[in-house]
């Protein structure tokens, strides 16, 4: 949504007498590699930590948290994201920052939650008005949902079902009423009543059901942080996962207002610091806790390869500084006509050329910018055989 980037005055973030930080744009890929579990010398080694790492795992697209698992742990599993995702497990899939689903430990859904609630809310209460109702239709509507789902979980198709043969306190059409059903649905799930699991057995494919968040999450607790504290702490949060980082990379990410921004910089401006990273023109943000591990970072060696998936979190973190990822002259190569980051080649953490899984032939497809050095060739080769193997063990 490019209309949410238009210039802004962004206020000073933080003191004067901050001096800037400076760094080599490869050791800030190798920094930043180790973040994000890209690394092979330092790396977060668990499914929860790989979450908390990318401030919430990406999960619009069905395959994209799993090959992000697989990117950066060669042993995962599919069934170890399944079972986390399941009801009790250590993982939950909910939509937030920029109304998309993302996967978050369970003890920090929260504040993605909450700081994008009113935005994703005022997206739903849009939709009922263009079909000539007042959002207060749904509250009406909510009743019939929680009670179809008392007694457990149901497929999205069976609880529209259940919705529609209970009496609904309603004036519509009788096309109307599985419309706002559906809406009733998603404003319950968007407000954290109803949680959303794929009980699908592949990657590729999809089953979805619903269920009473208190019955499938019964330890997740959604409001347990005010909208403002929200902001900071996400804020705080995408620092750490992505930083150095700037204001637009953050919006961008987020979605949230520039006023929203502008209160989270103010709390959080004693612990942050300035930086330059050689190559990118923008003033970036740091935490300063996070300042000696930049300092002290390793550049990725130069035959590092690895294949990342479809809007993978790596690169979905940033929009102003993209030049730190990517040649101007490979960006309509590497993001399709919406912007989505396509499933990409990273050497030493640079994009070098896209690659995609089809289904059908169970084959999957190179395309490099340009031709790559023997030892990037062959590692490349390496990791294309190993994602194929990983994707073919899943059901079509």
């Amino acid at each position: 949504m490019l209309e949410d980037l238009r210039p802004v005055r962004t206020p000073a973030l933080v003191p004067a007498e901050t001096a800037a930080l400076t760094v080599n744009a490869a050791r800030e890929r190798g920094y930043l590699a180790g973040r994000q579990g890209l690394h092979p010398a330092a790396a977060p080694a668990t499914l929860a930590e790989l979450a908390s790492a990318h401030a919430g795992l990406h999960a619009a697209r069905l395959p994209t948290p799993y090959v992000t698992l697989r990117s950066r742990l060669p042993d995962f599993d599919p069934k170890e994201l399944r079972n986390a995702l399941s009801p009790g497990g250590g993982l939950v899939k909910i939509r937030t920052v920029r109304r998309t689903l993302h996967i978050y430990p369970v003890a920090e859904a929260a504040a993605a939650h909450t700081a994008t609630l009113r935005l994703r809310l005022a997206a739903t209460a849009a939709t009922v008005r263009r079909l000539g109702r007042q959002p207060q239709v749904l509250a009406r509507i909510a009743p019939a949902v929680r009670a179809a789902l008392a007694d457990g979980p149901l497929g999205h198709r069976q609880l529209e079902q259940r919705v529609l043969e209970q009496p609904l306190p309603i004036r519509a059409r009788r096309d109307q009423h599985l419309q706002l059903a559906r809406l009733a649905i998603k404003w319950l799930w968007e407000s954290g009543e109803l949680a959303y699991r794929n009980t699908a057995d592949s990657l590729h494919r999809e089953r979805r059901e619903f269920a009473l968040t208190s019955l499938a999450h019964p330890d997740l607790r959604l409001d347990d942080v005010d909208e403002a504290g929200a902001v900071a702490l996400l804020l705080r949060r995408y620092l750490s996962a992505f930083g150095p980082a700037s204001i637009v990379d953050f919006r961008w990410w987020s979605g949230l207002t520039q006023t929203a921004i502008t209160r989270a910089v103010e709390l959080l401006r004693p612990d942050l610091v300035n930086v330059r990273v050689d190559g990118i023109p923008d003033s970036l943000l740091l935490l300063a806790e996070d300042e000696r591990g930049l300092r002290t970072a390793e550049p990725l060696p130069a035959d590092h390869v690895a294949l990342l998936a479809y809007e993978d979190p790596a690169l979905k973190g940033y929009f102003g500084t993209r030049s730190r990822y990517v040649d101007d002259r490979y960006r309509t190569a590497l993001f399709n006509t919406i912007g989505e980051a396509r499933a990409n080649i990273t050497a030493a953490a640079r994009c070098v050329g896209v690659w995609r899984f089809d289904r059908h032939s169970r084959t999957t497809f190179v395309d490099t910018f340009a031709p790559l050095p023997p030892a990037q060739q062959r590692a490349l080769v390496e990791q294309v055989d190993r994602m194929t193997e990983f994707l073919r063990s899943e059901p079509s």
